[in-house]
């Protein structure tokens, strides 16, 4: 078992807030460092677009926590020490669970001993949030091969975006090819949550939709289409979860022909909208219903 005096925890930090607070004093007695702008200025197409704190100012910070023995920037000179982590005290490395700490890692620290840890989200799923409702339990069901192949497609699409709470990926479809694919996102930039907060944060699941500041997938890929001028008249939608009110309606408006869902949500009020535009709900298994 690892002790705190052999873990190495490395992690960009834009700004202190609480998820990382709750994932740094997981490690207390550890080595921290802070990635340098040197180092993180080499994935820009990765980290956050918006101001943030400095990397020397978070180290201030973080270190006036008290929580690691050690905290300092890590600059490119200083990979090295990690790098060698099998001559050096670190018999791990601890990152948080995102982009820039995936990429980073690869790039820099190949086959080193790193836990990729999830624990620094500002948030998790509330309860009310995991318990997924059907829209229509006795409706309509798939078992097909091709049915559960674009709801993977779409749930590793839903991998893309960066919110914390829920991840959600949808593809517009039409005679079985894909032709657009879209995740929730935030705005105005996608990382914007991490530094600026999501009003939503204030409210329980299922309430103060119309106050986020996320884009929905549904909503994303039907913007998009109306972009590109692509009709919407009869596709069909394969969408990780039932959308929530406003873009079921968005949906059941866009003439959309098909709607296929993985997963229910705790507000199904635009189902009987959907239906009443003649949209065909139907949820895709991955294991055959009970008889």
């Amino acid at each position: 078992m690892n002790s705190a005096s052999d873990t190495a925890v490395v992690a960009y930090v834009a700004s202190p807030h609480e998820g990382y607070l709750r994932f740094f004093r997981q490690y207390p007695g550890a080595w921290l460092y802070v990635l340098g702008n040197q180092l993180i200025e080499g994935f820009k197409p990765l980290y956050r677009h918006l101001p943030g704190n400095q990397p020397e100012d978070a180290a201030k910070m973080i270190e006036a926590l008290g929580i690691f023995e050690r905290v300092s920037v890590l600059n490119p000179l200083a990979v090295g020490i990690l790098r060698n982590w099998q001559t050096n005290r670190f018999a791990r490395i601890v990152m948080p669970d995102e982009d820039v700490s995936h990429a980073f890692a690869e790039q820099y620290l190949p086959g080193a001993p790193i836990v990729f840890d999830d624990s620094w989200r500002l948030r998790w799923d509330w309860g009310a949030s995991t318990m997924n409702r059907d829209p229509e339990p006795n409706g309509l069901i798939s078992l097909a091969a091709f049915d559960r192949k674009l709801i993977r497609s779409a749930r590793h699409t839903a991998e893309r975006a960066s919110d914390w709470w829920r991840q959600v990926g949808a593809l517009l479809v039409r005679d079985g090819e894909v032709l657009l694919t879209a995740f929730n996102r935030h705005v105005p930039h996608e990382q914007s949550a991490y530094l600026l907060g999501d009003p939503r944060s204030n409210f329980d699941p299922g309430q103060g939709i119309d106050v986020s500041a996320s884009l929905h997938a549904e909503a994303g890929v039907i913007a998009e289409a109306a972009r590109r001028g692509i009709g919407t008249e009869g596709c069909d939608l394969y969408i990780t979860t039932f959308p929530c009110p406003p873009c079921a309606y968005l949906c059941a408006h866009a003439g959309l022909g098909r709607l296929y869902y993985a997963e229910g949500y705790s507000l199904i009020a635009g189902a009987d909208v959907l239906r009443a535009k003649g949209v065909e709900l139907i949820r895709v298994l991955f294991s055959d219903p009970p008889p």
